[in-house]
């Protein structure tokens, strides 16, 4: 570690399991400037910028080294930008917390990847349940009269129900999936682009598991055909849309 370096330690939401990294500045005198709240039992009632030893900053927890974003001021001047601000009230969780201060520090920008996972995962669960409800309306609309017993009668149709009704909780039990391995994986150091494509095949996968569970009376064709759908509503809503239409119209006539 040297003067200038963005510096990442593991806490715990209070009273919970979770793990999170808490961020800032190595000084390079054995001192460590970060933002953090007063009280982080309660980091919603404020905060400021502080400059404490690299023990305390630590508090028995390895230190690691944070790269990304990369930093585009020299080390000199990331120690500069942190140390002007120590003191500074104001902290916020969600827009104002010590990875955005630790970011700005070493590259000018406010970001925070830790709030953007969680803020994309909230984003994409609204679109995939979205997208599931669309798939489950297009369904019902199309299996009416001849198509409606159709899809009763048959082992297939039978599996097609099954998942669509299961579609909506397994777009949610996805995302879920989804913000856990993406966190996970930003959490050991993997780089925004290796954390969202764990995130999305862990999402793809449970999406799809979930559905193939749905089908699993019908047999190894409803299991097939449940994972399809899943991985339908993960991939897109358009996407779900047209499995559902497909699998509906290739129903034999009575």
């Amino acid at each position: 570690m040297a003067a200038g370096d963005r510096l990442r330690v593991e806490r715990r939401l209070a009273g919970s399991n979770v793990a999170y990294m808490h961020h800032g500045i190595d000084a390079g005198d054995g001192t460590v400037v970060h933002a953090r709240p007063d009280d982080f039992r309660r980091p919603l009632a404020g905060g400021r910028v502080e400059r404490t030893s690299l023990a305390e900053f630590a508090g028995g927890i390895a230190v690691l080294v944070t790269t990304e974003p990369v930093a585009t001021h020299p080390p000199a001047e990331i120690v500069a930008r942190a140390l002007a601000h120590v003191g500074r009230e104001g902290y916020c969780p969600v827009i104002d917390n010590c990875e955005h201060f630790a970011t700005w520090c070493a590259t000018g920008e406010r970001s925070s990847r830790q709030v953007e996972i969680v803020l994309e995962r909230i984003s994409g669960a609204a679109a995939r349940v979205a997208a599931a409800v669309s798939a489950r309306g297009l369904l019902s609309t199309a299996a009416v009269g001849a198509a409606e017993r159709i899809a009763v009668r048959t082992a297939l149709g039978t599996t097609v129900r099954l998942g669509l009704r299961t579609l909506v909780p397994a777009a949610i039990a996805g995302e879920a999936a989804a913000l856990a391995a993406e966190w996970t994986a930003n959490h050991a150091g993997r780089s925004a682009a290796d954390s969202r494509r764990a995130g999305e095949a862990a999402g793809l996968a449970t999406s799809a598991a979930a559905c193939a569970l749905a089908g699993l009376p019908a047999g190894p064709g409803g299991v097939i055909t449940g994972a399809l759908a899943g991985a339908a509503v993960w991939a897109g809503g358009g996407l779900a849309t047209k499995v559902a239409t497909a699998v509906v119209q290739r129903q034999p006539r009575s």
